[in-house]
């Protein structure tokens, strides 16, 4: 995974890391950039296992719980969260 800022690379990392992982990672070499203004790029096979890890413990019960409810509300949650899913982990262009 590759963090940019502006454009320019920031950092870049051999595994996928979290929000506060980069920040703690930033701040331990004296980097002061605001979190919000990074772009994170991942290479297709980390955004694809990244995602795979976050439906199974995010998104799957979810899907079971809407299976078992059979509810709009169940099965919004359940797609709200695929879609956070993809927005946090993009893949390439």
């Amino acid at each position: 995974m590759i963090v940019k800022h502006n454009g320019s690379i920031v950092a870049t990392f051999g595994d996928v890391l979290d929000m506060d992982q980069i920040s703690a990672y930033l701040s331990a070499n004296e980097i002061n950039l605001a979190i919000d203004e990074l772009e994170i790029v991942f290479e297709l096979e980390e955004a694809l296992d990244a995602r795979k890890i976050a439906y199974q413990s995010e998104s799957d019960p979810l899907f079971i719980e809407w299976q078992y409810d059979q509810t709009d509300v169940a099965k919004q949650a359940w797609l709200d969260k695929v879609a956070q899913i993809k927005a946090r982990y993009p893949l390439p262009a």
